[in-house]
């Protein structure tokens, strides 16, 4: 079984942040997947151009949307991200992490199950609850109530994200956001490890 840690978890639940704490505490490097990612789709014909054609035309997760085409290039890079690097914390994109293929999903879970320490990282134990705090992160305001940001698909594919990983099975350790800084999420996930 390899040791490495990974994290996993739905957009904006504050993976990278808590994956750079475990890499200072643990003092082991830092391997952000999401910089990393289109590169390496480049190697198996990935056109950035596409994507964006195709999430204007049928947005995220619609069949013809920019998720499905996504898929075989995420799936591609993390076999070779989890091939190539060892001794680290590896941090997932939410959309790397996330699998409706059944043939993919179940290569992923097999991958997963060589690594001793899947950590999926939710806001809350209650999903509902979850999908609430996600919304409040893409919809902020400034102090004097002024809308500074709002992002409905951004609500929207967190809300199908949380429903994802609630059920998927990738992980075998799960801890909560909720209440808690960086900091501690990442004593809790060492304490869990050991």
């Amino acid at each position: 079984m390899r040791n490495e840690i990974i994290i996993i978890g739905p957009c904006m639940v504050g993976k990278t942040t808590v994956s750079q704490k475990l890499s200072e505490k643990l003092n082991k490097k830092h391997i952000n997947m999401d910089s990393m990612r289109e590169t390496i789709y480049e190697e198996i014909g990935y056109s950035r151009e596409l994507r964006k054609k195709l999430f204007k035309e049928n947005g995220m997760w619609h069949e013809k949307g920019a998720y499905p085409y996504l898929q075989p290039f995420a799936f591609y890079a993390v076999k070779k991200i989890l091939s190539t690097f060892s001794d680290c914390i590896f941090d997932f994109g939410a959309y790397l992490g996330h699998y409706e293929d059944e043939t993919m999903f179940s290569e992923i879970k097999e991958l997963f199950s060589n690594f001793r320490n899947v950590i999926l990282y939710l806001p809350s134990a209650d999903k509902q609850e979850s999908i609430e705090m996600l919304t409040k992160i893409y919809t902020q305001y400034d102090e004097n109530g002024n809308l500074m940001f709002h992002d409905p698909t951004g609500i929207r594919d967190s809300i199908s994200d949380i429903g994802y990983y609630f059920n998927c099975g990738l992980a075998n350790h799960t801890v909560y956001r909720y209440e808690k800084s960086a900091e501690e999420v990442a004593d809790e996930i060492i304490t869990i490890i050991k």
